[in-house]
């Protein structure tokens, strides 16, 4: 017999779930009750988001690794371009905006100091992780820093008119229930993206992907006039 969600619900509450785990099992309930083939799969890439990306969380350690913006590039493009000793200079050209070679030379260095990459018996240099990320907490001046460069990034991207991007921007108007909502859906968003790079199994160029979401009023007291 199948459970009515109102009562999954209800169990959920019983169980003592917190506000993710209530979410995943009420998607289970759907999921297993879906009665077409388009349900089913909609029901479970739900539950797929939910799964934690094995993501290497940076801890204050390694936060020198977001001083600068290239470092960041650097160490992604060893998923797939062979940097050894004597072509920093060859990396450098292929970043966006192009960076120095001693600006690669910097980077490997931090890298290669804070364990991020290392070199193989042929001298090339690899990922020690295929994802890093500073988790949704942590916030630091650097990290603030970081943020703001690479968003100037964008500005350039914009201004160049370069291929290969998707911007897009929407304002609205919501509460603050319904802000915690958007913050979690984010976050699954982030997670399931994380995954797709993961997995990639050819990569031949990095991407920098940005989420934004602030207020650009600050909030009304005075109800209904």
């Amino acid at each position: 017999r199948n459970l009515p969600v109102q009562a999954a619900i209800q169990i959920s509450y019983a169980l003592n779930h917190n506000k993710k785990e209530k979410l995943y099992f009420q998607t289970m309930v759907l999921f297993c009750q879906a009665k077409n083939h388009e349900d089913k799969k909609r029901y479970f890439e739900e539950l797929m988001s939910f799964k934690e990306s094995s993501v290497r969380v940076l801890d204050a350690n390694h936060y020198m690794f977001y001083d600068k913006w290239y470092y960041t590039a650097v160490r992604e493009s060893l998923a797939f371009f062979p940097l050894h000793d004597d072509n920093f200079g060859k990396l450098g050209k292929c970043i966006i905006p192009p960076i120095s070679e001693n600006q690669v030379a910097s980077a490997v260095k931090l890298l290669t100091e804070l364990n991020l990459i290392e070199k193989d018996d042929s001298g090339r240099y690899n990922r020690t992780d295929a994802l890093l990320s500073t988790g949704n907490t942590i916030k630091s001046l650097t990290l603030n820093n970081f943020i703001i460069h690479t968003m100037k990034l964008a500005e350039n991207a914009i201004n160049t008119g370069l291929k290969g991007t998707n911007l897009s921007s929407v304002s609205f108007s919501i509460s603050e229930s319904d802000f915690e909502k958007i913050q979690e859906e984010v976050r699954r968003c982030r997670r399931k993206i994380l995954e797709i790079a993961k997995n990639s199994e050819t990569p031949d160029r990095v991407y920098q992907f940005k989420i934004q979401l602030f207020p650009l009023t600050g909030r009304y007291e005075g109800g209904n006039t």
